[in-house]
């Protein structure tokens, strides 16, 4: 099976996905976030979203994404995205999971690190 994601277009297929769930996040809006990663429905409960996004609360606003690399994995690829806050000195590193096993990209999971 050829798989719909590569490093040279892992970018411009995660980039819009990333932007919409760290939203998601600056907004506190898990419904938000569910649309983009519908595999974490039963699996991080809305107390633990909502507990995610007050940690990033004191941070403000985001100046910048930048994409640091593609992983491609057996079952999934990683996306490192490092984004950059007007209010934090350092940069957060957020993990985003995609899988292209299916017809369609679908994300299968996310992670940041404080």
């Amino acid at each position: 099976m050829e798989r719909l994601i590569t490093s040279d277009n892992a970018e411009a297929i995660g980039r819009p996905i990333i932007e919409q769930i760290i939203t998601a996040h600056l907004n506190s809006d898990y419904d938000h976030l569910l649309a983009q990663v519908p595999t974490i429905r039963g699996k991080v409960p809305k107390e633990e979203f909502e507990e995610a996004a007050a940690n990033l609360e004191p941070f403000g606003n985001v100046r910048s994404i930048e994409c640091l690399g593609h992983f491609a994995k057996v079952k999934e690829h990683l996306v490192l995205w490092r984004v950059r806050y007007e209010r934090a000195d350092e940069d957060i590193l957020w993990h985003l999971y995609l899988s292209d096993l299916e017809s369609e990209v679908q994300t299968v999971g996310l992670f940041f690190d404080l």
